[in-house]
């Protein structure tokens, strides 16, 4: 086994190539070689970050704790560890021999001694931190980008389901229900001995047909009496199985007086008849009405998403505020069922600002869902939780609030919540990258973002230039 690092050995480095002899000695005189067999641990999460790496041979990973694939690979002629300027105070992820792993360490002791010696390598080595700070932002981008949409399609399929079960319900009581109206339509056609008896009767089908959306709400109370008045009605005159007829006259806002007032001319065969008919057509049109309703919430969310998704695939276009912060909160419509309301007060005729509309939907996705974390976090607190989104035009830019009424931002991090992986959230929950990345994204529009929080209220004011 190799115990020791060759200048040789060194030069193979490209950051390194161009070095003298005395320079990589000087090099080698204050590193520490070290040796790592497979599985072995460079460094934890949260150890001290205190020198720089160098790979001489075999390779290694750096792994989150969560057990995931390996955020990065490292290999033989590599820099790594703490480099020169690096902020980096802790290991933020675990790093781990993957073959016979050997290395050179440069305790950062030596740095300011380094500048002197060898200064050459300084630029060599801002740019490898550059390169490196450049792929953890875009790694942990999408990580970011896939936790969100894993986050919005559980609550998709869920809010799916709801339609999804409803439209299936009413196709399958809308073949017994039109059985029933086609039925008696011929048993009418019959039994009904004048043009005007039957007249009659389609216009008494009709005024039910449109009364059906025309009702108001009604308690179940007084809904329970208006069927029992029906119900004992109907049995009156010798109808069967009354109790199938004496909702669909209550949905359709018939009363005892209405219904006998409408049939009272007409022979106990053809009251009958009738009756069957237009209580089957209240209960179509019902059942029709609830396929639409069912149907149009889930074009409204496959189009919610189309939209949030394939938004950014052209170049710059016109936004419509309104509209994008529509689809993004169409999405977390799951997330306001656990008793958060939603407020939104847009603000008519607002011109368009010009960007992309998939970058422009990550800012209002990472601002909502901090906003619900915070109000579902406080939930045992405050009773009332309430997000509001409100747009407004000022001058030359379109502004827009997001507010919560959650605990706020405590003032001792409220300087730091845009700092690249600051982050509040347990290990695991979050990167910290969300409103760095939402920052950007503004700065990259030509727009501005501040945050006022006090106790009780936080709204993030988002102003983007038309």
């Amino acid at each position: 086994m190799i115990s020791q690092v060759s200048i040789d050995e060194l030069r193979r480095f490209a950051a390194l190539s161009d070095l003298t002899d005395s320079q990589l000695q000087w090099i080698l005189d204050r590193g520490r070689y070290q040796a790592y067999e497979p599985g072995d641990y460079l460094a934890k999460t949260g150890d001290p970050a205190d020198a720089m790496i160098f790979v001489i041979e075999g390779t290694f990973h750096a792994i989150p704790e969560n057990g995931e694939a390996p955020t990065f690979i490292l290999h033989q002629g590599m820099i790594s560890g703490f480099l020169p300027f690096s902020r980096m105070k802790k290991f933020p992820l675990s790093t781990r021999a993957q073959t016979f792993l050997r290395v050179l360490r440069l305790d950062k002791q030596y740095f300011p001694e380094l500048y002197q010696e060898v200064p050459e390598l300084i630029p060599k080595l801002v740019a490898i931190l550059t390169d490196r700070v450049r792929e953890a932002t875009r790694v942990s981008d999408q990580t970011d980008k896939l936790a969100a949409i894993g986050k919005l399609s559980a609550g998709l399929a869920h809010e799916l389901n709801n339609p999804a079960a409803a439209a299936r319900q009413a196709s399958s009581s809308a073949k017994q229900i039109f059985d029933c109206y086609r039925s008696t339509l011929d048993q009418l056609a019959v039994s009904c001995l004048s043009k005007e008896t039957y007249g009659e009767v389609r216009a008494l089908e009709s005024h039910a047909c449109k009364s059906v959306h025309e009702q108001q709400p009604i308690d179940s109370l007084t809904r329970s009496d208006l069927e029992e008045e029906i119900l004992t009605w109907l049995e009156s005159i010798g109808i069967e199985d009354p109790w199938r007829g004496a909702p669909a006259f209550v949905n359709a806002g018939f009363t005892v007086e209405s219904l006998d007032a409408a049939t009272a001319n007409w022979t106990p065969e053809i009251r009958e008849l009738a009756l069957y008919r237009v209580a089957a057509a209240i209960e179509m049109e019902q059942v029709l009405s609830q396929m639409l309703n069912s149907t149009t919430r889930m074009s409204d969310l496959v189009g919610a998403m189309k939209s949030y998704s394939y938004m950014d695939r052209t170049g710059a276009a016109e936004i419509d505020i309104n509209q994008n912060l529509d689809s993004t909160l169409t999405l977390f419509s799951f997330r306001f069922k656990s008793g958060i309301e939603l407020v939104c007060n847009y603000a008519k005729d607002l011109p368009a600002v010009c960007g992309h509309g998939g970058q422009l939907n990550q800012v209002w996705t990472n601002l909502i869902d901090n906003a619900l974390d915070a109000l579902e976090a406080d939930k045992e607190k405050n009773r009332h939780p309430q997000l509001s989104v409100s747009t407004h035009f000022d001058v030359d830019h379109v502004v827009v609030e997001i507010t919560d009424n959650g605990p706020g931002i405590p003032e001792d991090i409220a300087t730091k919540i845009f700092d690249p992986f600051f982050t509040t959230k347990p290990q695991g929950e979050g990167t910290g990258l969300g409103l760095d990345t939402v920052y950007r994204i503004v700065r990259q529009h030509k727009g501005d973002i501040r945050v006022d929080s006090v106790p009780g209220r936080t709204t993030f004011i988002v102003r983007m230039p038309v």
